[in-house]
């Protein structure tokens, strides 16, 4: 793999944990450069995008196993950004509710709470991967196509 495919595959990584950022604009670099393929880059970046969404998970079951019981589980939900919503979201709509880890803002909370609410991992890596991608395969569609030119600076 080079150095560009291992910068897309730790981007879309840490992009899809509680650290925030986005590998769009590398993404449309190296698409337009022409040295990797669709393929090559809808691989990488979805692999490590759905990894990422995976560590968030596992990040929910140990905010609940190891701190339930804490006074200070609150503060700790806060600096996980297990929110409210993210969690009457995911008890509502349950494993679906995944399909939307792909989204900026809420999409990591989906996924800590998914893991908090010990929803069965199997499924939910799946829609987890479903999600991340589609949002990928749209995103490298739309810069290949002609009316497509990315914002200059």
């Amino acid at each position: 793999m080079t150095a560009e495919l291992t910068s897309l595959f730790v981007g879309s990584l840490l992009a899809s944990t509680l650290v925030p950022g986005g590998v769009e604009v590398a993404l449309y670099y190296l698409y337009q450069s022409g040295e990797h393929g669709f393929s090559s880059l809808l691989g990488v970046a979805t692999f490590g995008n759905t990894l990422g969404g995976i560590i968030t998970y596992f990040m929910g079951i140990i905010l609940h196993r190891g701190l339930a019981g804490f006074g200070w589980h609150q503060r700790i939900r806060r600096l996980f950004k297990l929110e409210d919503k993210a969690l009457s979201r995911v008890r509502k709509w349950g494993i679906p509710a995944l399909f939307f880890s792909w989204m900026p803002i809420i999409g990591d909370p989906l996924c800590l709470a998914a893991g908090y609410l010990r929803l069965s991992f199997w499924p939910s890596a799946a829609m987890i991967f479903i999600s991340k991608f589609a949002r990928y395969a749209a995103l490298l569609w739309v810069f290949s196509q002609p009316w497509f030119t990315a914002p200059s600076s």
